[in-house]
């Protein structure tokens, strides 16, 4: 059963927009009642991709992050650009890393800022690896990528050298599916 929307919308109006996303400002009728504002980004769907070698290493990629002026460990991915969420996790994979993946799995789906924007967020696990895409030089500026075992990524995010929300989503789900795979075994 579905329950109803406790928000009213009495306007809406475009405050910005460009290739990527749109922000917008709703005139509100809050769950108690008050009168407000909610503002809302609206973005395409995002991926994220867990590339595991054949010794369960992980792959990270160090970028520079504009909006915070940082260097930072995550994983492979971006936007979905409106496509099938395998293809563009393919797409994303090849373009920041020149690999490929004989192998995908869906690892789950979430909600990458809920309480404002509108993008969701599909992680993919790719392996049986292949160097043997294109990758390419983007805006973004991959400037180095590396496998590293489980245990130094649990060190990474504990640090702070991973710590972007939706990596370590992605390094979770991976931990579930680890976990997963080692009931089989037993």
């Amino acid at each position: 059963m579905t329950e109803a929307n406790p928000w009213k919308v009495k306007s809406s109006r475009v405050v910005y927009e460009n290739p990527w996303m749109r922000v917008r400002e709703d005139s509100v009728i809050t769950p108690t009642g008050k009168d407000g504002i909610y503002g809302v980004m609206e973005s395409q769907d995002s991926v994220m991709v867990v590339a595991l070698n054949e010794r369960h290493e992980v792959l990270l990629v160090r970028t520079f992050s504009y909006p915070d002026q940082s260097w930072n460990w995550e994983l492979p991915g971006g936007g979905g650009d409106a496509e099938d969420p395998a293809v563009a996790a393919a797409r994303e994979l090849e373009e920041e890393t020149g690999l490929r993946a004989r192998v995908w799995e869906k690892l789950g789906a979430t909600r990458v800022c809920n309480g404002f924007m509108t993008e969701k967020m599909a992680v993919y696990l790719a392996h049986d690896l292949t160097a043997s895409g294109h990758k390419e030089v983007a805006d973004e500026q991959v400037s180095q990528q590396k496998f590293f075992g489980l245990a130094e990524v649990a060190g990474m995010v504990a640090r702070g050298e991973v710590n972007d929300g939706q990596s370590i989503t992605g390094l979770y789900l991976l931990e579930r599916w680890l976990d997963k795979q080692r009931s089989k075994e037993d």
